[in-house]
């Protein structure tokens, strides 16, 4: 028996229970009340169902799940590399300015201690003459006034030029400190990245090695893993490079959020499939009917509206989905949604509340819901706690 047959069965078989269990409660139905109750446990139980079978999940052999679990292995590798050789290469950037910078202290610290052995080399021409001897020297109260305040002037100026030269050396030391930990960290960086570079290869030989031995259904539904882990990269790099050029660099805390329900009607406890991490379920389902209106949480910017779709047409990964900038550090994501229901283009802003397409199937998913997403930097991060 094929996955295709047995999902079939799995299905069928739950609908006659439905069906068994309508009858039986239409039987012991004596108000209106109870019937209304009714269907919404039966309501429940389709939700339930179109959660456990939403997406490939449901189709998945051992080999599958094996290989999945060495996916989202890779995924995690590759993530912790790129996040590594970007840390790298913000160091190196750091690397260059405290250089800049220890040169131009050295030139300023080089100036001012010119400045001082100048000065040094004058007192010590006047011999022995003091302060004192100026200001006793002099031929009436004017002048012994003016030489006053020039005595004064000289004294601030020195005593503000050695402050200077303590501060610049003392700038240049911590320049020096701060260089050589950036440097120690790019090299510890870079050894780790050859570390995860060798676990990376390690898990995809082992991938590779169980690809081989996969039926022909294994390998496509296998082709459908990997299309979706391929976009889940590209979309978090294309929504991290957008973030890097925000000005907004705070990230608004979940409870001050201000977040309300994709769905009219349902909260955080509707959800019927959790989030997992970036590894595997990025974000939260609701199962919901087809057609129902989906709403921005919060208003924003929309940064992404578009479909995606294999080179035959059909749909793949998370089908038709938008992406809506809060300038608040966090960006939402609503994906397989109604096949052209969206009703929102990149760079519309959006309101709060306002629809932004309908709950559909499209992309990998067997069952109509409404996958949602926070994303922070780009990465995927709870919903949860931001949903009220």
């Amino acid at each position: 028996m094929n996955i295709k047959s047995l999902k079939r069965i799995v299905c069928i078989s739950i609908l006659v229970l439905m069906i068994l269990f309508w009858d039986v409660s239409l039987t012991y139905a004596e108000t209106s009340s109870q019937l209304q109750q009714q269907q919404r446990n039966i309501d429940k139980e389709i939700e339930k169902t179109n959660s456990e079978i939403a997406g490939v999940k449901g189709q998945m052999t051992d080999t599958l799940n094996q290989i999945n679990k060495l996916n989202s292995e890779i995924s995690t590798y590759e993530n912790e590399i790129d996040d590594l050789e970007t840390r790298i290469n913000s160091l190196n950037n750091d690397i260059e300015v405290k250089t800049t910078n220890i040169q131009e202290q050295e030139q300023k610290y080089a100036i001012q201690k010119d400045l001082l052995d100048k000065r040094l080399v004058a007192l010590y021409e006047t011999g022995s003459t003091s302060y004192l001897d100026m200001l006793l020297s002099a031929d009436g109260l004017a002048e012994f006034i003016s030489k006053y305040y020039t005595i004064e002037q000289l004294a601030e100026a020195d005593e503000e030029l050695l402050a200077k030269i303590e501060s610049t050396r003392k700038q240049i030391e911590d320049e020096r400190a701060s260089l050589q930990n950036a440097k120690n960290e790019v090299e510890n960086s870079k050894t780790a990245v050859v570390g995860k570079k060798n676990s990376l290869s390690s898990s995809v030989n082992q991938k590779q090695s169980l690809v081989s031995n996969l039926s022909a259904e294994e390998a496509a539904l296998q082709e459908q893993l990997e299309e979706f882990e391929e976009d889940k990269r590209r979309i978090q790099k294309e929504l991290a490079a957008l973030a890097a050029q925000s000005s907004v660099k705070t990230v608004v805390a979940p409870s001050a959020a201000g977040y309300i329900s994709p769905l009219d009607g349902k909260t955080k406890s509707n959800i019927t499939t959790g989030y997992y991490g970036y590894a595997g379920h990025t974000g939260v389902d609701f199962a919901i009917a087809g057609g129902t209106p989906v709403r921005a949480v919060k208003a924003g910017k929309v940064v992404t509206s578009t479909a995606l779709r294999r080179p035959n047409g059909s749909y793949r990964s998370y089908g038709e989905y938008v992406v809506i900038d809060h300038n608040d550090g966090t960006m939402t994501l609503y994906a397989h949604m109604q096949s052209g229901s969206r009703t929102v283009q990149p760079g519309d802003k959006v309101s709060q509340g306002q629809t932004i397409g309908k709950v559909g199937s499209t992309g990998n998913s067997t069952g109509n819901h409404l996958h949602f997403e926070v994303r922070i930097g780009g990465k995927p991060t709870n919903p949860g706690p931001y949903l009220p």
